[in-house]
C-alpha cells in the first residue's frame, strides 16, 4: 500500500488479520494513532508507516512484536517517549524513528545483547533529553546511528575496546554533549 495517496486512519479491523508479515503503508497520508492491537500481529517482520501524517505516541506493543526485523515510523507527528518495551524486539534489524517529535531519555534497551541484530538505528531530528545510556557502545552489530538535532546533554559514555566493531557512521552534530 506504499506511495497510493491513502488518506484516512488504520481501521481496528486491519489490526485483526493476524497472519500478517509485511506491513507498507509507507509515503501516503494516513492520520490517526496506530492502534495496541498492532501488538496481536506476532508474525510481522515488517512494519512500515513512515512518510504519513500519523500522531499519538509510539504503541508499547510493539514490544510484543519479537519477530520484527523492521520498523519504520520516521517522518510522521508522533510524540512521547520511547516505549522502553521496544527492548523486547529480539529479532530487529532496522529501527527508524528520525523526524518525529518524540520525548524524553533514549531506553538502555534500544543497547545491549538483547537487540543483537539492530544494525541500524535513526533517533534524529526528535526533542529527546539527557544523556545518551551508559551501554550505547553494547550493540554488537549497531552500523548507522544517528542522534543528530535532539536535546541530549552530558557527556559522551566510555566506549571500551571491541565495542562498535562494525559502526561506520555515527551523527551527534547539533547536541549540547
Amino acid at each position: 500500500m506504499e506511495d497510493n495517496q491513502i488518506v484516512g486512519t488504520i481501521p481496528e479491523e486491519f489490526y485483526s488479520n493476524l497472519e500478517l508479515e509485511e506491513v507498507i503503508f509507507k509515503n501516503n497520508s494516513l492520520s490517526g494513532s496506530i492502534s495496541d492491537k498492532v501488538g496481536d500481529l506476532t508474525k510481522l517482520s515488517t512494519f512500515w508507516a513512515s512518510f504519513n501524517e500519523l500522531t499519538s505516541s509510539i504503541p508499547t506493543a510493539f514490544g510484543n512484536l519479537i519477530n520484527l526485523e523492521e520498523l519504520e515510523l520516521q517522518n510522521n507527528e508522533l510524540s512521547g517517549p520511547i516505549p522502553n518495551e521496544m527492548e523486547n524486539m529480539e529479532s530487529i534489524e532496522f529501527l527508524s524513528m528520525e523526524q518525529n517529535d518524540l520525548t524524553g531519555t533514549i531506553p538502555a534497551g534500544l543497547f545491549g545483547f538483547g537487540l543483537s541484530g539492530l544494525r541500524i538505528l535513526y533517533l534524529n531530528d526528535n526533542q529527546l533529553t539527557g544523556a545518551l545510556p551508559e551501554n550505547v557502545g553494547s550493540s554488537p552489530r549497531l552500523k548507522d546511528f544517528w542522534l543528530n538535532d535532539n536535546q541530549l546533554t552530558g557527556t559522551l559514555p566510555i566506549i571500551s575496546e571491541g565495542e562498535f566493531l562494525f559502526l561506520g557512521k555515527c551523527f551527534l552534530y547539533d547536541m549540547y554533549l
